[in-house]
């Protein structure tokens, strides 16, 4: 899946997983840091989750790569300080596996390095556990690219008073 997707699922992982309401009574960071730990966690899964089921890429690599890290730079700037690790971590967790198996590949084709590149550690890169069509019938990747982003939709309206305590500075 192109990392846009990862991006947009890593902030409807962090909306459905933080409880504003009780993290900000509690008196201590231990909710913060349980809730980072699982929104890196599930970000992680979640982005297998996503590699696995059949896709096809339909964003430019550089465009996808250029707006992810936007998405990732800003959402992170906008989120109160109280949330910013939940975020920062459900969006480390949901491109994690990419940064580890993918990138050195991608910045020696971009940049003309010679980095390292190992065998893949995450099994939904390797080909036989990989949902990537490299064929020209993308129905099924349309239809579940659709799929995903209305459940985005559908976990952030839901949680929309979560968004707006996330979101609101101090």
């Amino acid at each position: 899946m192109n990392v846009i997707f990862h991006t947009t699922t890593a902030i409807s992982v962090a909306v459905l997983l933080t409880d504003t309401k009780r993290i900000e009574q509690s008196t201590t960071s231990s909710n913060v840091i349980w809730t980072s730990i699982l929104a890196f966690t599930v970000g992680l899964i979640s982005h297998g989750a996503l590699d696995y089921i059949p896709h096809c890429y339909p964003i430019n690599s550089k465009l996808d790569a250029i707006v992810g890290l936007i998405i990732i730079l800003t959402t992170t700037w906008l989120t109160n300080k109280r949330y910013r690790i939940i975020i920062a971590l459900s969006f480390l967790g949901s491109i994690f596996p990419d940064l580890i198996d993918l990138s050195p590949a991608i910045i020696n084709q971009q940049l003309g390095l010679n980095l390292p590149t190992f065998e893949k550690v995450f099994p939904w890169h390797l080909h036989n556990y990989s949902g990537s069509i490299y064929n020209d019938n993308c129905n099924n990747s349309t239809l579940n690219h659709i799929l995903l982003l209305l459940t985005i939709v559908i976990i952030c309206w839901c949680r929309r008073t979560d968004i707006k305590a996330i979101i609101t500075k101090d």
